[in-house]
Order: C-alpha cells, then sequence, then structure tokens
C-alpha cells in the first residue's frame, strides 16, 4: 500500500506554447497503461502520481493544427502514417521533485531536472547525442513524405539515412557505459539495450567491468541472473524440462518423454509476423527430418487455443502446438527457463535431452546444423 512519501511531482514549464498545443502524460503504474491530458496554462503545467520504486513516465506533445494539416495532406490518400517520433520519457520515483524546462519547438529534447542519477545519465546522453536525435525526427517527416507518395527508393533512402544515425547513437551509447562503471544507469541502460544475441562469456565480460556497489544493485541482479540463465542454456547443458497440454487433443506433452529423438521447439504467436512467416522454412524441415528420429512442437503465446487452432490452419502447420498465454505464471516461468527474450525463438535438443542450439529471429543456420546431423 503506499503511502504519502510515494508521491511524486512533475512541474513543467515550455516556452513557445499555444493553446492548440497539450500535453498527454502515459503512467504504466503498477502495470496498468493510464493516459492524461494535463491543463497548460502560461506554458507551465503540472503532473502527480504515486510510484512505489523507480519507473519510466511518458510526456508527449500533441498539435491540433500540426494533427489537422496532417489529416489535410493524407484525405484520400492510401498508406499509413508512420509512427516513431521520439516522447519525452524519464524516471520517477518515491518522494521526486521533477522539472521540465526548454522551449516547447526543441520538444521532446528538453531539460528534466531531478536529483535521480538515471535521468541525470538520461540528459548527460541527449546532449552527446541531440544531434543525431533531431535529425531524425526530421527523417521521420521525409519517412511519412515517401509513404504518401509511395515511393520505395525514397523510403528505403530515409530508412538507411536513419539506420546509420541510430548505429553511431549506439556506438556512443556502449562508449558512455563502458566509461561509467559506478554508474547504476550504465548498467540499466545495458540491460535494455537488446541482449538476446549476447553470449553468457560476453554479459559477464560486461558485468565485470562494472564496480561491486553496481553489481549489487537492482539492474545488477538481473544481469547476474540472466548470466546464470543463459550459461544454463548454453549448447550442451541439459534442456529444462516442462509438462504443457497439447491444445488439439488435451494431453500432456512431457519434453522428457521426447528422448532418444532431436527435438526443435518453436516459441511463436499468431499475431507476431515474423513467427507466421518462419513456418513455411519449418513445414520444409518437418517434411525433411520428421522420419530420422526428430520432433517438432510448437509454444505459441495467445489469449486463446482457437486462436493458435486459426493461425496453425492458415499457415498448413500439422506438428503439436501447446499455448502458454492462458497459465500467465507458466508462461513467465516457461520463458525464464529458455531465456525467450523474443520470438520467434528455436531451440534444438539433442536425444541426451542437452541443447544443440538456439536461434532467435533468423534461424538460417538451422538447415546447416540439421544437415550436419543427418548427414542430408
Amino acid at each position: 500500500m503506499m503511502g504519502q512519501t510515494d508521491s511524486y511531482t512533475v512541474k513543467g514549464k515550455l516556452s513557445g506554447m499555444s493553446e492548440d498545443i497539450k500535453i498527454i502524460v502515459l503512467d504504466r503504474q503498477g502495470g496498468n497503461s493510464k493516459f492524461d491530458t494535463l491543463k497548460v496554462e502560461n506554458g507551465e503545467f503540472m503532473y502527480s502520481g504515486k510510484a512505489d520504486q523507480r519507473q519510466q513516465l511518458t510526456f508527449m506533445r500533441l498539435s491540433q493544427k500540426e494533427q489537422e494539416a496532417s489529416r489535410a495532406k493524407w484525405k484520400g490518400k492510401r498508406g499509413m502514417i508512420l509512427s516513431g517520433k521520439f516522447d519525452l520519457t524519464f524516471f520517477v520515483s518515491p518522494g521526486a521533485q521533477i522539472e521540465i524546462q526548454g522551449d516547447q519547438k526543441d520538444f521532446p529534447f528538453v531539460e528534466v531536472v531531478s536529483e535521480d542519477e538515471f535521468n541525470q545519465g538520461m540528459m548527460e546522453l541527449q546532449r552527446l547525442n541531440l544531434k543525431e536525435l533531431k535529425e531524425i525526427n526530421v527523417l521521420h517527416d521525409a519517412l511519412n513524405d515517401a509513404v504518401l507518395a509511395d515511393d520505395s527508393v525514397a523510403k528505403m533512402d530515409v530508412f538507411e539515412q536513419q539506420n546509420a544515425l541510430r548505429a553511431r547513437i549506439s556506438q556512443r551509447t556502449t562508449e558512455w557505459i563502458t566509461s561509467h562503471p559506478n554508474r547504476e544507469y550504465a548498467m540499466w541502460l545495458y540491460l535494455n539495450s537488446g541482449l538476446t544475441s549476447k553470449t553468457a562469456g560476453e554479459l559477464k565480460q560486461q558485468y565485470d567491468r562494472f564496480s561491486n556497489e553496481v553489481q549489487q544493485s537492482e539492474a545488477g541482479k538481473k544481469l547476474a541472473e540472466l548470466i546464470r540463465v543463459r550459461t544454463a542454456l548454453a549448447p550442451g547443458a541439459p534442456a529444462p524440462d516442462f509438462t504443457l497440454k497439447n491444445i488439439y487433443t488435451g494431453e500432456d506433452i512431457h519434453l522428457a518423454d521426447y528422448r532418444g529423438k532431436y527435438v526443435l521447439l518453436d516459441f511463436w504467436a499468431s499475431w507476431c509476423v515474423p513467427c507466421r512467416k518462419s513456418h513455411p522454412h519449418l513445414i520444409q524441415i518437418n517434411q525433411k527430418y520428421k522420419g530420422e528420429n526428430f520432433v517438432l512442437l510448437g509454444i505459441a503465446s495467445d489469449r486463446k487455443d482457437e486462436v493458435i487452432k486459426k493461425a496453425a490452419q492458415e499457415d498448413k502447420i500439422d506438428w503439436p502446438q501447446m499455448n502458454i498465454y492462458e497459465k500467465r505464471d507458466r508462461q513467465k516461468q516457461l520463458n525464464e527457463m529458455y531465456d525467450i527474450s523474443a520470438i520467434p525463438t528455436k531451440i534444438l535438443i539433442d536425444p541426451e535431452g542437452k541443447i544443440v542450439v538456439k536461434y532467435v529471429g533468423d534461424s538460417a543456420g538451422l538447415d546447416r546444423e540439421l544437415e550436419k546431423i543427418f548427414k542430408k
């Protein structure tokens, strides 16, 4: 139960504000998203909330005139306006007093004045990357113009420019993390920088660069746990056993029952476009190896079994399917056991129940691995 000391206050003052500009707040306190429109007077606004721990808060700038101009521009046109411009996201915590300062035309790249080390680190990085961040936002308008004109060459050109800018930001951020081993925000930033493809050894190497104090922080403990899990899932390690229901027959599927066979686990969902696009490739694999001591098992994450069955029928996949969504605790447990941070993920297990290889996203190497095993 949260009390008075859990309250935080955000006060803002932005010059150049006009009546048509609104500030929208996205508050995710307690895992529930809540939107709120702030009253703005003479460029000043305030938002108060409660937090039992440090969490992120997002402010968005909305201009009615810009919206009307955009709607007029797209009226009668085919295509979809692409989102992607930056919003102002910062950190709030119990008792925090935060100020937002600057000019509305620079939003979201304004100053967040705070005693919180996370916000201070965030501002340091914003200043380092400000040129690239602003260029990406400007290019976003060019991207929508290319979509409006149905100009695929122009779209690709803008994507390439944005990717080059993001690469510079990523490099600079990596350098900042490495040069701040005593900052908890650096640890948090590393933990949230997309570690899907990092090996346990690579994670441990970065972890060891941080100070003992930072290693004991909440983010440090999460990274240590990720290293432990990823070490346990390295090639040659025993695959964690599990039991789930076959959504077609209602019977239990025990991973241990497939000892003596190669098992390919496919973690997917009906709403995941890359997952669905990988199914023709899996069909080819299944047809090629299903008589060779090989079995394919689908582990989906959807609200209802019927949604999975419909997607499986559309994609013409006929191997056993399980659903981990309806039992949230089981979903969390299995995702943690197998370090599933993104889908599609495919894990190959040998006849002794040991992990052979794990692929996240692209699984092009799976064919080579199976050909090596089955000499085909």
